[in-house]
């Protein structure tokens, strides 16, 4: 099963339910938002769950006023949505439904049951969290960027203050073995195992077969072989920076990040080569949209919060 979960919203409604009054922290006109949804909207978002965990006492705060000012902007805009009478039907709310299932359940509602009754959110909520979800992006097109217009000019002017934006990314062919943290006290350690490997390859083993045989990468099957990628978009930078530096044919040392080990091989690589302004229109104008839409956004959020009555509290104690 894929786990994609807190990105389609699944555990929308937290872990333990997103009306437990535990502390106010924002009321948007009649309507409350507690410290409890605050805590749950973090937890949609893995990396903001994952910061917040690791993170210093500034930075939680930081989560907590981000998530807390995205409750706020929803509740406005569902808000909106009702004064325009702005709804989903039930049957696309199915059709959603259906795609999350499809995607992230193998299509079994079985497994999305039981997923939501182990995290312990009724199917009613999660279902009118998608909803909501549904409402709050219908409203976004329609007031924002249903009206975002290009000009040639704009292009033009991002196109020349951003050149490292528009070029053919350099494309290489990379083997990778993944040597997966040990699970027990008496399995060899990551660095054992890895010195085995690179012993085993300095004597001329293939490096395809021995990933197939030792290798936790999902490409394992494959001879670890990641095709035609660009490492910038696909590794982390600390194996992007090893990647750099290998000529083609060269195999690296062991790569620990996190108690993980990496050892990459460079099969195949092509260099960066700048875009013309006729190759990159699609990514320039997508571009543009985006900061347009940014900024429209922010107005548009602005005059709803301008017109509503929005009392934030003081976010709790840690």
């Amino acid at each position: 099963m894929k786990r994609v979960l807190l990105g389609v919203g699944l555990l929308a409604a937290g872990f333990s339910g997103a009306g437990t009054l535990d502390g106010i922290a924002a009321k948007v006109d009649r309507d409350v938002i507690t410290v409890g949804d605050v805590m749950n909207e973090i937890r949609r978002h893995p990396e903001a769950r994952d910061r917040m965990g690791a993170g210093n006492e500034s930075e939680m705060q930081a989560l907590y006023r981000t998530a807390l000012d995205n409750l706020v902007d929803r509740k406005l805009i569902l808000k909106a949505a009702a004064d325009r009478k702005l709804d989903m039907q039930e049957w696309i709310v199915d059709n959603r439904i259906r795609e999350i299932v499809h995607d992230s359940f193998d299509g079994d509602m079985n497994k999305l049951t039981a997923e939501l009754a182990a995290s312990k959110v009724p199917m009613t909520e999660w279902r009118n969290r998608i909803r909501e979800d549904m409402i709050v992006s219908a409203m976004r097109y329609q007031m924002v960027e249903n009206s975002i217009r290009v000009s040639p000019l704009q292009l033009k002017k991002e196109y020349e203050e951003h050149p490292e934006r528009y070029v053919k990314g350099a494309k290489a062919d990379v083997r990778v073995i993944l040597l997966k943290p040990s699970d027990g006290k008496d399995a060899p350690s990551v660095s054992t195992r890895a010195d085995e490997i690179l012993e085993r390859l300095a004597k001329g083993e293939d490096f395809a077969e021995l990933a197939k045989k030792f290798s936790a990468d999902s490409h394992a099957k494959d001879g670890g072989l990641w095709s035609g990628v660009n490492p910038a978009d696909t590794f982390r930078e600390e194996i992007c920076a090893v990647i750099a530096k290998l000529k083609v044919g060269e195999t690296s040392k062991l790569i620990d990040l996190d108690g993980w080990g990496f050892i990459v091989r460079k099969e195949r690589a092509t260099a960066e080569a700048k875009m013309t302004l006729a190759d990159a229109y699609d990514e320039v104008e997508k571009n543009v949209k985006a900061e347009l839409a940014r900024d429209a956004y922010s107005a548009w959020v602005r005059r709803l919060r301008a017109d509503a009555f929005v009392k934030l509290y003081p976010a709790p104690a840690e």
